[in-house]
This record gives C-alpha cells, sequence and structure tokens, in this order.
C-alpha cells in the first residue's frame, strides 16, 4: 500500500491509496463516521480496474484530519485483532 497526498486544507484532506480497494476504504470510512469530530468521510473509485481510491475527510476545527484517520486506522487494528483472538480461542473448540 501506498499513499499520495492529492490535496490538503485547513480541515480537510485528500489521498490516494494505491493498491487498496473497497474492502479498506469502506472499514476506513466506517469507522471515521463513528467519529463526532469528522464532518465528513468518503471514499471515490472512479474505475476499479485502472484507478486507486481517493479518500476524503474533512474534520471539525482544531482536529486533524490525520489524526483521525490515523486513530480510525489504529481501531481497526485493535477490532481486527480482537477478531484474531476470538477465532483462535472459539475455534480450538
Amino acid at each position: 500500500m501506498e499513499l499520495e497526498l492529492v490535496k490538503k486544507e485547513n480541515g480537510s484532506l485528500l489521498i490516494k491509496i494505491v493498491g487498496e480497494n473497497h474492502t479498506l476504504c469502506n472499514l476506513l470510512r466506517a469507522e471515521l463516521n463513528k467519529d463526532e469530530s469528522v464532518v465528513s468521510a468518503a471514499y471515490n473509485i472512479a474505475h476499479p480496474l485502472t484507478e486507486s481510491p481517493k479518500f476524503y475527510v474533512q474534520t471539525k476545527k482544531g482536529k486533524s484530519p490525520k489524526r483521525a484517520l490515523t486513530n480510525a486506522a489504529g481501531q481497526i487494528v485493535e477490532q481486527l485483532e480482537d477478531l484474531r483472538k476470538h477465532l483462535q480461542k472459539d475455534l480450538k473448540k
């Protein structure tokens, strides 16, 4: 995965997520929308075979969109780790 900064403004960020698809973007969008400081989180894939997703996040004044993205990614990692532990435990039976 590679990130490319497309546009950065005060309170918003547009990045291209090279090598990813709807799977990661939907997870990230859903997690960002749980954050009360996030005004908008969305992504677009112009063409699934030739284009990488462009991901947009806008935050309320006082919260960095970069911080919101890193917090959301951290929450996703924690949730997946919890799922992994449950699978290992429950599938041993």
